[in-house]
């Protein structure tokens, strides 16, 4: 995704320093231009994701599962395929195709507010040259971490449901970047069906997900086997 930021900003380099209102609607317009023509890179792209993230899932089930059946293994492994993958790739081609529109989005921002406070044409421009392709990076690389975990969870819940499994017993990696919130539901059991608050989102709404499932987190789920409730991995 961090290739979209790169042609982000090519795209931005391409248009001719004018009157800021020529300018900015110009690079607009390319940016918006460009979003368009991102669909089948995008397509691309998340299927590789996808199937990458699928693979892995898929190897740690079986890593920790040797006893399983020949009948399991084969639910676990089709369950990872069919309207998950599709529903995700979807989603994920329309987050990357959102990446130039919301430069788009800030470049109309910026020069609104810097012709309302009567900032000079160069300066606008060259905020926009300069700081709005940290800031794709730097969005295009949240989306990026975050719907690879987001993918992993979404398989390790579609392959445990398949096979029975009620919830899952929410794990953090231990070390200091875990949110407080996140620290606080380590080792405890939630429903597939029942995802638990994990954070709060504007306006101080509670954001219910599963671990791996929010912008940046690095939880898992571990699945809890049908009738014994023991983990599973």
């Amino acid at each position: 995704m961090l290739k979209v930021a790169d042609q982000i900003a090519g795209v931005i380099d391409s248009v001719p320093d004018d009157h800021p209102i020529i300018f900015s609607g110009r690079v607009q317009a390319a940016l918006n231009a460009y979003s368009g023509v991102l669909t089948n890179w995008a397509s691309e792209v998340s299927e590789k994701m996808l199937k990458d993230a699928g693979d892995a899932d898929y190897s740690v089930w079986l890593s920790v599962g040797k006893k399983i059946s020949r009948e399991t293994r084969k639910l676990l492994k089709e369950a990872g395929t069919g309207s998950e993958f599709k529903k995700l790739q979807t989603e994920q081609i329309d987050l990357i195709k959102s990446i130039p529109l919301e430069a788009s989005r800030k470049v109309q921002e910026w020069t609104k507010e810097g012709l309302a406070s009567g900032e000079r044409f160069e300066d606008i421009a060259k905020r926009i040259r300069t700081e709005l392709v940290p800031i794709t990076k730097t969005r295009a690389a949240l989306i990026a971490r975050t719907e690879t975990a987001r993918a992993r969870t979404n398989f390790t819940q579609a392959r445990a449901k398949s096979v029975g499994s009620p919830g899952y017993v929410w794990k953090t990696v231990g070390d200091g970047r875990v949110r407080p919130m996140h620290a606080a539901l380590n080792g405890t059991y939630h429903s597939w069906d029942d995802p638990p608050v994990c954070d709060i989102g504007r306006g101080g709404q509670p954001i219910h997900a599963h671990p791996g499932a929010v912008f940046n987190c690095r939880c898992w789920p571990s699945p809890v086997w049908p009738d014994t409730g023991d983990e599973y991995k």
